[in-house]
Order: C-alpha cells, then structure tokens, then sequence
C-alpha cells in the first residue's frame, strides 16, 4: 500500500490516526516505518475515561530508505 501510495500516486507523505489504546496497531504501524509525529489529547471518550489519539506520519524518503536497507 505505500509503494502504491508513494510510486503510483507520487504522494511525499503518508499518515494514519490510531488510539493509544492500540498498543499492537501502533507496533505494526512502526515496523512498517512510521513515527508518531503528534497527538490528539484526550479526542476519544470510551469505557468512562478519555484517550489520546496519535497521528503517525511516513515520508517517502524515509519509506525509499528502507526498501532500499530490505533489498
């Protein structure tokens, strides 16, 4: 999906929003090259308490890097 993003669309960013509550998402997202670039305090009331809501962010430099270090 991001090389489709990156190669076909030509698109320089790409970026997702998961809950912290997700801790095993968040892993994925990580071991597929993003990084946490912010955060949505408290955006998700569930369960009686609030949850933040991060914002996870890859470039297509950093994705090129990394299918470049996987080949």
């Amino acid at each position: 999906m991001l090389r489709f993003g990156f190669e076909e669309l030509g698109l320089n960013l790409i970026e997702l929003e998961v809950y912290a509550f997700n801790p095993r998402a968040i892993r994925a997202y990580e071991k597929a090259g993003f990084r946490q670039s912010g955060v949505h305090r408290q955006s998700l009331y569930r369960d009686g308490k609030f949850h933040d809501e991060y914002i996870m962010s890859i470039l297509r430099e950093e994705w090129a890097i990394s299918q470049s270090v996987n080949q």
